[in-house]
């Protein structure tokens, strides 16, 4: 049956069946990507804290080496276990079962100061003459040694205090104000430091402070109103790389290698199906494809108003 025969409706009505009845490829849907958020105020000061307390804990390791000689016999040392930003709740836990020490500066700052493990039994034994006991790391210290510990972790504190001063030009003392560990506690963001006892003693420290004491929040930036029309007219002479995907293939690379002049390839889908148009490597309409003035062209049919990928 020659074209010339039938009408331009049943034409139509033709090409849309076999349209209808082409097996349609499905469109993959695009795996999200993990969007990188930016710090909050409060994340941005912890992370500019935590050096600053390594620091300070780096420096106070000499004094604590020599403070604490008088306290606990046997071949030791002290060394920096690392530093992290954990919340309120997990220094309430840490807290547990460890002699605890306060510390403030004449500007509000505040630290928290506390000892675990074998070391506090060592101490309180050397305290009472006798001979250091063979301590078990996991059990917790008894009320009395953690009184009898008080002369070793005075000299802990003494050894921060001395160390403070070296970094910062305030005043920091010891304080037995209960409030600096409940703010502790209660803080959103905490740096702790670890100093980690080796050789003949076990046992740990663990300085604690809350960042906005050692390290000042950033002062908020001024925030102006901006001019619609004044953005809008600044960016509208910025370029941008339009994409139009009119079809994919793929092939194994052997046949990628018999490619002569002339070879021919389909792709799926139709001349009229829709095409995917990308800004930016963002999805942000459907075209189909047309002739303009002897040039393929694409005709804008929808536009995407989310947010699309070219994955």
């Amino acid at each position: 049956m020659s074209e010339a025969g039938l009408e331009a409706a049943e034409i139509e009505a033709i090409q849309s069946a076999m349209r209808e009845s082409a097996p349609r490829m499905k469109a993959a849907a695009a795996e999200p990507e993990p969007t990188r958020l930016a710090l909050i105020a409060d994340d941005r000061t912890a992370e500019s804290a935590r050096p600053i307390l390594l620091g300070l804990a780096t420096r106070t390791i000499r004094s604590i080496t020599r403070g604490l000689r008088a306290h606990i016999p046997g071949t030791w040392q002290v060394d920096v276990a690392g530093a992290e930003i954990i919340d309120g709740a997990a220094v309430k836990e840490e807290l547990r079962g460890g002699w605890v020490g306060g510390l403030r500066s004449s500007d509000d700052a505040e630290l928290v100061m506390v000892a675990h493990g074998g070391v506090i039994d060592i101490a309180a034994a050397r305290r009472c003459g006798a001979v250091a006991p063979t301590t078990d790391p996991n059990k917790a210290p008894s009320t009395l040694s953690l009184k009898l510990f008080q002369p070793a972790g005075k000299s802990i504190l003494d050894a921060c205090t001395s160390a403070w001063g070296e970094v910062f030009s305030s005043e920091l003392a010891p304080s037995a104000d209960l409030g600096i560990v409940s703010r502790l506690i209660e803080a959103r963001n905490v740096v702790r430091v670890a100093l980690q006892f080796s050789g003949g003693v076990s046992g740990r420290i663990q300085i604690y402070a809350r960042p906005e004491g050692i390290f000042a929040r950033p002062s908020a930036l001024a925030a102006f109103r901006a001019n619609a029309q004044r953005i809008a007219s600044a960016l509208s002479n910025v370029p941008v790389e339009i994409v139009v995907d009119l079809g994919t293939l793929r092939m194994p690379l052997r046949e990628l290698r018999r490619l002569e002049r002339g070879t021919q390839f389909i792709l799926q889908g139709f001349v009229d199906s829709l095409v995917p148009v990308y800004c930016g490597g963002v999805l942000k309409a459907w075209a189909r494809p047309v002739v303009c003035r002897g040039v393929l062209a694409v005709q804008i049919e929808s536009v995407v108003h989310g947010q699309g990928s070219n994955s």
